[in-house]
């Protein structure tokens, strides 16, 4: 019994060179575009971290302020605080504002950056 040849198609011969470049296109840019997903999911992670951890240190502040470190007079103090294995610098400025009332704002920032991450501000009555 003799073989008889295969019939070779122009389909069966596998990819063009313009086919398996077009290919490795769409797989590179949808590679590219997880992992700039991935980077800004990082980074707004922190960021929200950032402004969470900031927050919590200033209403650490505002009860500090409410309770046993009430200003003793109007202006600006600041210090460091260490959170979350990061210094912080916190700065309060307190103002008069009526006769029963002072106004204050406490800001919170990174000692690296120096950028203010989150400010909170509100009155406290005099004493």
């Amino acid at each position: 019994m003799e073989k008889l040849p295969k019939l070779k198609s122009k389909y069966s011969q596998g990819f063009s060179l313009l086919e398996v470049v077009i290919s490795l296109l769409i797989f590179s840019s949808s590679v590219i575009a997880i992992y700039q997903i991935i980077v800004s999911a990082q980074v707004s992670s922190q960021t929200m971290r950032d402004k969470v951890m900031a927050r919590e240190i200033a209403n650490n502040r505002y009860a500090m302020l409410e309770t046993i470190d009430y200003p003793i007079s109007l202006g600006s103090r600041s210090g460091i605080i260490k959170m979350a294995g990061q210094d912080w610098l916190w700065k309060e400025e307190t103002k008069d504002v009526s006769q029963y009332l002072n106004e204050f704002s406490i800001s919170i920032s990174l000692k690296e950056s120096g950028q203010v991450i989150f400010v909170r501000e509100g009155y406290i009555e005099k004493r």
